[in-house]
């Protein structure tokens, strides 16, 4: 018996849940060749559990696409998220917000294993392996993207938002490395100028 991961996500790290928006969001990304193209994606991206880039990403539509374009992924709060892979700030929408926060994704929260990072987020926190580096980061709004734990980097509002907190004594106490092991109408106004 194989229990199937929810839609939503696991527990303790649950998809945001936006669905059924209209329209569509136009995002710019790079193909294996490095040229840049812009890809309209569907305005409900990342609100549920699915294979969002399976057919439109650029790398995904080739003859031998990257394993993660089969992979399940959602945008999840990094404050609410107590799994044991860190999630990620998206890449896909950096001006994009969620409850005051940075928007992340994972992949762990929907079964799936996370070789998307590695591979193509170059610019991901998780990274970054030098202080230096982790702080050079800044999200589009001119604060910091990323935060360093003293061991790794993660996004900032994991290791620095007051609602993160929780997690952080958390895993500190538990001695994990680093200091951590919605409705469609929110994230119409968060994402509302971003709908073609």
């Amino acid at each position: 018996w194989t229990e199937e991961v929810p839609e939503v996500g696991m527990p303790g790290c649950r998809c945001i849940g936006f669905d059924n928006i209209p329209g569509t969001i136009d995002i710019r990304l790079k193909g294996s060749e490095g040229k840049s193209s812009l890809v309209s994606y569907p305005a409900e991206i990342g609100g549920t559990c699915s294979t969002w880039d399976e057919g439109l990403h650029p790398m995904c539509k080739e003859k031998h696409p990257p394993r993660w374009c089969k992979q399940r992924w959602c945008y999840v709060d990094p404050c609410s998220c107590d799994l044991s892979e860190h999630p990620k700030v998206t890449m896909y929408l950096p001006d994009a917000a969620f409850t005051g926060k940075s928007l992340y994704y994972s992949y762990e929260t929907c079964g799936s294993k996370d070789h998307f990072t590695e591979e193509y987020n170059t610019e991901a926190c998780v990274n970054q392996e030098s202080k230096d580096k982790c702080l050079s980061f800044k999200n589009p709004r001119g604060g910091s993207k990323c935060a360093w734990t003293g061991e790794s980097c993660l996004g900032w509002e994991i290791v620095e938002h007051p609602l993160c907190k929780k997690l952080v004594e958390k895993a500190s106490k538990s001695g994990a490395v680093g200091p951590l092991r919605l409705g469609a109408a929110a994230l119409a106004l968060v994402l509302g100028a971003l709908v073609a």
